[in-house]
């Protein structure tokens, strides 16, 4: 047992620790499955059920990754991508995003899986402008909670415990398509899976170069939006 422990590397562990714990959590308490079997007779049930998972996200990778980072990992939260970082870089990848995102996002409209998905309430249903209004903000949330644990925590601190910054993208890469296949009982769309393996290199190497999670966050939250609201009005 000894040698499973020679150079031993307290970052990177605490930080590789932290994922699996979270995660873990994340993929059984904060299912959809999960919530359809404990909060069934609330009213509007299919709309809570969509703002708890987004809050269970933001609550599990953001506040909690908050948490690791500052107390456990002792890492300032600049250090995790919470500053603009190269913004010269960064505004220039997000007017590249502004052009091209709209155009992968009505391409979704295509596919069977994505329109019998998205979006993830019924607009017909919940077209008041509160329930909207909560639906697109938990999002935001959620998009904030993801790219913090992928990026900040995943990509910064096991950069900043000595892996190399290609094998920390490709580890969270690796991580995050495999969260949207059905193993982790979201069962999203196929071609989502698929597609999220380049978005999560992509993402990754933004964060790198910017040194910041806020241009990929953008980014990340601009093809969901989009998503919804193409397949909402065309469909």
């Amino acid at each position: 047992m000894k040698e499973l422990f020679n150079n031993y590397n307290k970052h990177i562990n605490n930080t590789l620790i932290f994922l699996i714990v979270v995660l873990f959590v994340y993929c059984y308490f904060g299912s959809f499955s999960f919530f359809e079997a404990h909060f069934s007779y609330l009213p509007d049930f299919d709309y809570w059920k969509i703002i708890f998972h987004h809050v269970c996200a933001f609550v599990l990778f953001f506040v909690l990754g908050l948490i690791f980072v500052k107390f456990v990992n002792k890492t300032p939260l600049k250090e995790v991508g919470f500053k603009l970082g190269n913004w010269k870089l960064g505004l220039i990848l997000c007017a590249i995003a502004t052009a091209v995102v709209p155009l992968l996002a009505l391409s979704t409209v295509l596919d069977a899986g994505m329109t019998e998905t998205y979006p993830l309430i019924d607009f017909n249903t919940y077209g008041q402008w509160y329930y909207i209004l909560g639906y697109f903000l938990s999002y935001l949330l959620y998009y904030i909670g993801w790219e913090f644990l992928f990026r900040g925590v995943g990509l910064f601190e096991l950069e900043k415990g000595g892996l190399s910054p290609l094998s920390a993208i490709l580890i969270t890469t690796l991580v995050s398509a495999l969260i949207h296949t059905s193993i982790a009982g979201f069962g999203k769309p196929m071609v989502e899976t698929l597609s999220a393996i380049p978005a999560g290199l992509i993402f990754g190497i933004v964060a790198y170069k910017t040194k910041s999670i806020f241009y990929g966050l953008y980014m990340h939250m601009l093809v969901g939006f989009l998503t919804d609201v193409f397949i909402f009005l065309i469909v």
